[in-house]
């Protein structure tokens, strides 16, 4: 089975109860670039720089050096923060997506229904096929030291396909049905210092650019936090003896 080194052990959470069945949380998600944070950089900008601006000016003691310097400089990180802002305005995904789970916590030998959707923000659309797939995944997750530094290695125990299929170009969403089953012979849930077991659905989409349907019609790059691929933990229980 597949090693994966330098793996970050996710943590588990709580799903939440919906009418449509339990919300499993993806471990790479994350908070994206917002508002607030573009206040706060332009603010910190403007303080770093106000700083520089002052050793500029002690050392060349030349206050035109010192202004155009600081001011180039924080020019250039509010243009870097005005992109990153626009950016996440022309993110593709609205949100990480939404698996649901029949039942929760999963138990050996049980099987559930699962039901997966992302939709795509308005003016964004896939500009061709794609291939979208979902693995049922058990795995060892083991800490050891080399010298004093800790290595994580993940080593997949059980892979069990769940859905295989193509999403159409100019689809405005990803959504798909499965059932899984659970084995009662694997190894339920464990976690300890330095050794785990972990179970993942984890959901792939198979595509490399993505389009605006804006009159610019300019091509849109999904960035860092429209995961494609995503990877939802969740708790599996033993078999209770009757």
């Amino acid at each position: 089975m597949n090693q994966i080194h330098s793996y970050t052990l996710p943590k588990l959470k709580v799903p939440e109860k919906t009418p449509e069945g339990f919300k499993l949380i993806p471990e790479n998600s994350q908070k994206p670039y917002l508002f607030p944070h573009f206040i706060v950089n332009c603010f910190a900008s403007a303080v770093i720089f106000s700083f520089i601006g002052g050793f500029i000016y002690d050392f060349s003691n030349n206050l035109n050096i010192a202004v155009a310097i600081c001011g180039a400089g924080f020019i250039l990180t509010f243009l870097a923060n005005v992109w990153s802002l626009r950016l996440y305005n022309k993110r593709t995904f609205e949100h990480s997506g939404k698996l649901l789970v029949s039942e929760y916590p999963l138990k050996l030998g049980g099987s559930y229904q699962i039901r997966y959707r992302r939709p795509l923000r308005l003016g964004a659309t896939l500009n061709q096929n794609a291939c979208l797939k979902a693995v049922l995944r058990c795995s060892e997750v083991v800490t050891y030291y080399i010298g004093t530094d800790p290595e994580t290695v993940r080593q997949i125990i059980l892979e069990k396909p769940l859905i295989n299929q193509t999403v159409l170009a100019d689809t405005q969403g990803i959504e798909f049905k499965a059932s899984i089953e659970i084995p009662n012979n694997s190894t339920p849930s464990f976690r300890a210092d330095h050794n785990s077991i972990l179970w993942t659905i984890e959901v792939d989409l198979n595509q490399e650019e993505l389009v605006s349907t804006e009159k610019t019609n300019r091509a849109v790059y999904g960035p860092d936090w429209d995961y494609i691929s995503l990877s939802f933990p969740f708790t599996v229980d033993p078999i209770l003896a009757s």
